[in-house]
């Protein structure tokens, strides 16, 4: 019998109907298997399409229907979908065309590296409505050079939130820590 390849996880995934929160014609959303926040999604395609560098203009129904149900998930969440980000990686782990909705808190025992926190909040996360209006301008995804995408998982560390600089991962993560707990705290005074 032979072993799926981990970077197909999503694919199998995705056939699971007990993983499927919303599903269309085009696309289902599911929940990350290890999140990097306190609510991430992937809405994924039913097409084969292995990343955004294999989108073409014709793909502009795709992309909304993956939009919209991403905003059903986000739904779900009680937050407002300012506090989501939405979009595709650079240089993705895994195979099939995934869109990251994820909250901004950016606050899971899974963010467990810089590397983690600068795929999300670097332009190594191409912005969903950019993706979409590089589409319409040249109706292609231009692929970056690996020494560009390396150079943002290098990016010094910043708060998202706030203008702090930590000193180091650790750092980071405490501080984040600080801002989901006021969060709370604002939310149940």
């Amino acid at each position: 019998m032979a072993t799926q390849a981990w970077s197909d996880g999503l694919i199998h995934a995705i056939s699971n109907v007990k993983k499927q929160l919303f599903v269309s014609d085009l696309a289902v959303v599911i929940k990350d298997k290890y999140p990097k926040a306190l609510h991430h999604f992937l809405v994924l395609p039913w097409k084969d399409i292995d990343s955004v560098y294999d989108l073409s203009s014709d793909d502009d129904g795709l992309l909304q229907n993956m939009y919209e149900l991403g905003l059903k998930a986000v739904g779900t969440t009680g937050l407002t979908v300012d506090r989501f980000d939405f979009g595709y990686h650079m240089k993705p782990s895994m195979r099939r065309l995934h869109l990251h909705v994820i909250s901004k808190d950016y606050y899971s025992p899974c963010l467990s590296h810089r590397y983690h926190w600068n795929a999300f909040n670097t332009e190594f996360l191409l912005k969903h409505e950019n993706v979409v209006e590089k589409l319409h301008e040249a109706g292609h995804i231009h692929r970056p050079s690996l020494h560009y995408i390396m150079k943002l998982l290098e990016t010094p560390l910043q708060c998202n939130q706030c203008m702090y600089n930590p000193n180091n991962f650790a750092d980071l993560k405490l501080h984040l820590k600080q801002h989901v707990e006021s969060d709370i705290e604002s939310t149940t005074s």
